[in-house]
């Protein structure tokens, strides 16, 4: 009977050392971890929910802007026919860099395919005016325009069309005369008085480049010998300036430019281009004075405007 007893306790023993729970080293449980089975399916990570669905490259919006690094200091002039245009201001010997300029943009946009031509001697029967009608006695680099005509006597900007995106061109609707006096709004004069604290003596929209950006000159009252014009960029609610402060000096009748009269009016001022940059409008303008014209890029950089160094002038002066 013993006998039996003592085996019965043995069995029990040997059955408790079995379970699932073994000892570690030093002494604690260490639990056993469950086998998987092949019909164990683990649930899939689950997404956090979203209001709209993951953008696809179809449905991503894409914007053209134009890269400021990338322009240079290549301009020129059409002729009286349209056909060619004369690149200026560059010395002879840069035939390779000239053959990369493809396309010609100016007189409000306008793309142009353009074909290296040649270099062109200047001759003894230049007037020294940069015009369409002094065009073949001016040394400078030829161009034929290729497609449609260049508007006679225009500046435009040449470029290799893989450096400037066309696509990055604003539309741009300019007006004349009255109309670009007559069309500014009430709310527009008194905010410009109450941003630069000063009366306005003349102010006109020089163009639409969309429905919500408008391009104005404004001059403003004179204050004892301190002259003031701002050609000035609204879009939307908000302006940007660019301002053109001039002291008067003895000559009242050459303030800003030679033979000005003191003042500034929209015929001054046509656009060569504007466009799209990825920190805001780069707009190409073009000055007329009585002697000449000055071709300028201002390039919008935080609340102000400023004039880069890519800059071209043509002598006009009426002989």
């Amino acid at each position: 009977m013993n006998k039996l007893m003592v085996s019965f306790f043995i069995v029990l023993m040997l059955v408790g050392c079995s379970s699932n729970n073994s000892l570690t080293s030093d002494g604690n449980h260490a639990e056993s971890i469950p086998e998987k089975s092949a019909e164990t399916v683990l649930p899939s990570p689950t997404l956090p929910p979203s209001a709209e669905p993951l953008p696809t490259p179809s449905m991503e919006k894409t914007e053209a802007y134009l890269d400021t690094e990338k322009l240079k200091m290549n301009f020129g002039f059409a002729d009286a026919e349209g056909r060619n245009i004369l690149v200026t201001g560059h010395e002879k010997g840069l035939d390779q860099e000239m053959a990369q300029l493809n396309e010609a943009i100016g007189d409000q946009g306008n793309v142009l395919k353009v074909k290296f031509n040649k270099w062109q001697d200047g001759t003894e029967n230049s007037n020294g005016r940069e015009m369409a009608h002094n065009l073949v006695n001016l040394a400078g680099y030829l161009f034929t325009v290729e497609e449609a005509n260049a508007t006679p006597d225009e500046t435009y900007y040449l470029t290799d069309q893989k450096d400037f995106k066309v696509d990055a061109l604003l539309p741009i609707e300019s007006l004349e005369g009255q109309e670009a006096l007559s069309t500014v709004e009430e709310s527009v004069h008194q905010r410009i008085i109450e941003t630069k604290k000063r009366e306005i003596q003349k102010i006109w929209k020089l163009a639409d480049l969309s429905t919500d950006r408008q391009l104005y000159l404004v001059q403003f009252v004179r204050l004892d010998q301190d002259m003031l014009f701002s050609l000035v960029w609204k879009e939307k609610d908000k302006f940007t300036f660019m301002d053109y402060p001039a002291v008067i000096q003895g000559d009242e009748y050459s303030v800003w430019r030679v033979d000005d009269g003191g003042e500034v009016m929209p015929e001054m001022f046509s656009i060569l281009f504007a466009a799209e940059t990825s920190e805001g409008p780069l707009l190409g303008l073009n000055w007329w004075g009585s002697e000449g014209v000055n071709t300028f890029f201002l390039k919008k950089e935080g609340d102000s405007f400023k004039e880069m160094d890519i800059q071209y002038g043509r002598y006009t002066s009426p002989l």
